[in-house]
């Protein structure tokens, strides 16, 4: 005989895709954040509002958020920054392998000491973006650049002190509306 299945697996189908949904909407909206031009001066030392909320559910719910996600929105900010098409994506997918390696670790540390490893992550990420020689845009900075790593280290602090904020809201957005 072929029976339907039960109810119940159609529910936790539905529960799983809206959990999925809606962890991606948070990235989107990072996205959308990520894509908000500021000053040129701000431009090189605003965070990436998309990797802190990639390894936020990297760490929260990595069963749910993977490599694929990783790729999929480094794409997108490959192609919103116009910067070399997987430059982004490798970065992303790198990250999302080490939060996903050590995630236990990383989970029980407290928010100052998470902070500091996003200051850490946040140097060696600018460091292997300035390879990207291949920028259409002259305003861009690179290694070349006088000021480079004093906007490195600027983008590391204003990600440190980005972590907290970010952390807590998605905590909050998780409790609220994903059910595990």
């Amino acid at each position: 005989k072929n029976r339907a299945p039960p109810l119940f697996c159609i529910q936790l189908m539905n529960r799983a895709l809206k959990n999925r949904l809606l962890i991606y909407l948070c990235l989107f909206m990072g996205l959308i954040i990520d894509s908000y031009n500021f000053s040129s001066n701000f431009q090189f030392i605003k965070p990436s509002f998309v990797l802190l909320i990639l390894i936020y559910w990297n760490m929260a719910l990595p069963d749910k958020v993977g490599i694929t996600t990783a790729l999929l929105f480094g794409v997108l900010i490959d192609l919103l920054h116009s910067s070399l098409l997987g430059l982004h994506g490798l970065l992303f997918v790198l990250i999302t392998y080490f939060c996903q390696r050590f995630f236990y670790q990383f989970r029980i540390t407290p928010i100052w000491q998470q902070s500091f490893l996003i200051f850490i992550l946040a140097i060696i990420v600018k460091q292997i973006l300035a390879f990207d020689f291949l920028d259409s845009e002259v305003t861009r900075s690179n290694l070349s650049d006088n000021y480079y790593f004093v906007n490195t280290f600027y983008y590391a602090i204003l990600s440190s002190l980005s972590w907290a904020p970010v952390y807590y809201l998605c905590r909050l957005y998780r409790r609220r509306w994903i059910k595990t």
